[in-house]
Parts: C-alpha cells; structure tokens; sequence
C-alpha cells in the first residue's frame, strides 16, 4: 500500500512496484486506510509523513504510523519524506517503522529497503507459528504425562517436578533406562518462567571426547582443521532456555572438570578463544548410573555431584507403578491403533501377562511391544513377554574366581551379557544400564569381541 498525496508520485511508483508485488494499492489519504485495509492484507506499507501543505515536521506521519500499527501489528510501514534528519528517523524507529526513507531516492534501493522488509516480516510470522507449534506440542507432552501417572510414587514425583521448576535450582533425575527422564526433564522446563525459551538436549556419552568442547561450548575459526568458521555451541543455543544433559554419569573425568566452570559460574570458553562467555541457562541432568557408587570407585567428581545435585528427582521402574503401567497401556493401544488405523485390543490372558511381566526396558520396552502387537494384530496369541528373563537367566552360575578384581569382574560381565544377546549392542547395552557407544568403548578397552 502506497499512501502519499502526490498523485504523479503515487503512479508511478505503483507501476514500478507491480513489477515486484502481486498487489499494489494507492491512497492520496490516509483517512481512507480502514476500508483499503478491509480489501486485502496487505505486507508493507509506504507512508508519507507530511500530508498538509506547509508541515514538515513529519508528525502527520509519526500519528498515522502509530494508529496503523494499532490497527495491525503485524504490518511493515516505511515512512518516506523530503524533510528528515536524525532526530525524526529516530523517533519513527522507536515508534514501530520498518525504515525510513528520503525523497528523492533510486528505485533499486527502495526495493532493496522493501524487499529486507517483506523478509523480516516472512521470518517473524514463521517464528510465530513456530512458538504456536511448540507450545502446542509442550501442552501435550504435560497433558499426556500427567494423565498416565496415576501410581502414587509418580504422582508425588510431579508434584515435586513442578514446585522445581518455579526455582533456578540444578536438578538431577535419576532411574533406569526408559523410565522417562527426558520427559521428565522437558515437563520442568515447561512448567518454568522459561518455557518461550528453547530446551536443548545432549547425550553426554554418545559425544566422543574430542568433539566434546566444540559441541558444548563451540568453536571459533581456525580452532581445528577444517575450522573454516565460528561455530555455535549447544550452551549458546540453550540462552535463556533449559540444557538437559543426559547420561552425565558416563562422561569422562576430563569433561567432567569442563563441566564444572559452567555449573559453578555459568561461563565458558568456546574452542580456540581466550574470551569468557557468560550464559543464562537451567541445567538438569540424567543418569541411570549410582553416582555415589561411581564417587566411591573414582569415576565421578564428587564436586561435580554436589553442583547438579540440589535437587534430585527419581523415577521408580515400571514394574513397580502398575497404575502407571495400565494408563500407559491403554496411552500406547490408542496411539498405535491410529497410527496404524487398527481396532486393536487386549484380550485378558494379554493383560494378565503384561501385568506380571517384569519390565526390564520400562516404559520404552511397554510402547515397543504394544506396537508390534497392533502391527501384528495378535489377538489370539500371547505377546511374547513371559518367555525366559534375562536376570534370571544371567544369574545362573555366576560364580567368579575370587582372585577377579573390579575390572576383571566387569570385562567378565560384559562379555557374558554380550554373548546371551548373540551380539545384538542395543539389547546388551540396554540391560547393563549404559549406552551403545559407552559399551562400544567398553568393548575396545577389555579387547571383547562381539557378532553384529
């Protein structure tokens, strides 16, 4: 939209501009922007400042851009004038214009000034449907979490979950594998004065130690080979947000050290720079690891541990929640029957035996399995969960010389829970409690083979 009382300006400027815009209107009036308003939505807006013969003080111009942006937030308005010095580009500015620009001027820079402005405006209306679509997926993962916790234990835990999340105050989650730490971690920082903000996750033990610092802290130019630019780190991503760091407990000791200037001061150096950079974050951590134990054996700073230890939330396993484990069967029975466009359910020898199992991959073992049984449509058929249990299976027979120090003993336990899997890393590694890439080191440090 083009409003401007000289008739020859606006023409032909309109027919310069139709070459480049879909739609492209012109008004000598401001007082007529309601009904031109009404007839299309408009991107941009060029405004003239003075309207009456003999002002050219460009306050016209300042009255019409704030009732414009009363009436449309969301509109670029360029204020364009032959009268303008600092002062007035400054208070346009302050007062919502996109630009500001003097007559006359050359074609290729007005459209240049347009063309930044359309872009700007494309990049917010994405941002905000972003946010729009974030806060929706947010709402459902607290809806869903609250409403398959039913067990008191879990009940109690997001209880405690949402009194933290009104504090700063570092949290640590503890249980086993796929239990929900992750979740749990997320439905903090939902519930936070920071929820806007983003929620960044990292996987400690699956971040080799040589790209650890330039992960977490990023890098600047020339700081390695092939450092051809600065790169950003997952700390700077997370400003003003949540950084979950999983699986703390199989991060090194040297990381470990790295880790603690952050927690301590909330500052950090990126990869090849001398500079200290503040960060305003909330750090939760994970594990599934005894880190008290690990404290014992030298394997976790116990300083590290008090830093993210100030609060500490646990899940239990799910064989012990067996509320949870009924509203969690009928959560994943329902996701999977749409996804799937099935009708499938239970019969009761199935719930019998889901009830009685004993859940070594918990709640990500329960989704697994109640897929399969959709997909498979078993209806008459067990689901396969009550056959042989890896822990009492394992435990037959384990007797060890007694010569066996820590190390022998784990390389000996490794090896053993390797081969009752046939080789199979993700269910080896899943069942001792540590990640595939943890076990992979594991692997190459006690020299064990293993069959893919």
């Amino acid at each position: 939209m083009i409003i401007d009382d000289d008739a020859d300006l606006r023409e032909s400027l309109a027919l310069y501009l139709k070459i480049h815009f879909e739609t492209v209107k012109t008004l000598g009036d401001p007082q007529g922007i309601h009904s031109l308003l009404n007839e299309a939505e408009f991107d941009l807006l060029l405004l003239d400042m003075n309207f009456q013969k003999g002002r050219n003080d460009g306050q016209e111009g300042l009255y019409w851009l704030k009732h414009i942006k009363d009436l449309r937030s969301d509109l670029m308005v360029l204020l364009i004038t032959a009268y303008g010095d600092i002062d007035l580009a400054i208070e346009a500015l302050k007062s919502g214009a996109s630009d500001f620009i003097l007559k006359p001027w050359e074609n290729q820079k007005l459209l240049a000034s347009l063309l930044r402005a359309y872009e700007l405006k494309s990049t917010r209306k994405k941002l905000n449907q972003f946010q729009i679509q974030q806060s929706k997926k947010g709402q459902v993962l607290i809806d869903t979490l609250e409403r398959t916790s039913k067990d008191p234990s879990s009940l109690s835990l997001l209880q405690q979950a949402r009194t933290v999340a009104q504090t700063e105050a570092n949290v640590l989650i503890g249980g086993p594998n796929g239990t929900g730490k992750s979740l749990l971690a997320q439905y903090i920082h939902l519930q936070s004065p920071r929820r806007d903000a983003p929620f960044v996750s990292v996987d400690l033990g699956s971040i080799p130690d040589t790209l650890f610092e330039s992960e977490l802290f990023g890098s600047v130019k020339g700081a390695y080979t092939d450092a051809r630019e600065d790169r950003q780190g997952l700390i700077s991503q997370a400003e003003g947000g949540t950084l979950f760091l999983d699986e703390i407990g199989n991060c090194s000791m040297a990381n470990q050290q790295k880790l603690l200037r952050l927690l301590q001061e909330r500052s950090y150096q990126a990869l090849g720079s001398a500079d200290i950079r503040y960060c305003d974050i909330r750090i939760i951590c994970a594990t599934n690891l005894d880190l008290e134990k690990a404290i014992e054996v030298g394997d976790f700073r116990q300083d590290l541990y008090f830093r993210i230890n100030t609060i500490h939330l646990a899940w239990s396993s799910l064989k012990d929640r067996p509320q949870d484990l009924k509203a969690l069967m009928d959560h994943y029975l329902l996701i999977y029957n749409q996804k799937y466009q099935k009708q499938f359910h239970l019969n009761e020898d199935q719930k019998k035996e889901i009830g009685t199992y004993h859940w070594p991959g918990n709640i990500r073992e329960l989704a697994h399995s109640l897929e399969r049984a959709v997909i498979l449509n078993l209806v008459h058929e067990p689901l396969g969960l009550s056959g042989k249990q890896p822990e009492a299976e394992l435990a037959k027979d384990f007797a060890t010389p007694i010569h066996y120090n820590l190390e022998d003993l784990e390389a000996y336990h490794i090896e053993r829970v390797v081969n009752y899997y046939h080789g199979n890393i993700s269910k080896a590694a899943q069942h001792l409690g540590v990640n595939r890439n943890t076990l992979y080191r594991k692997l190459e440090k006690y020299q064990i083979s293993h069959v893919q």
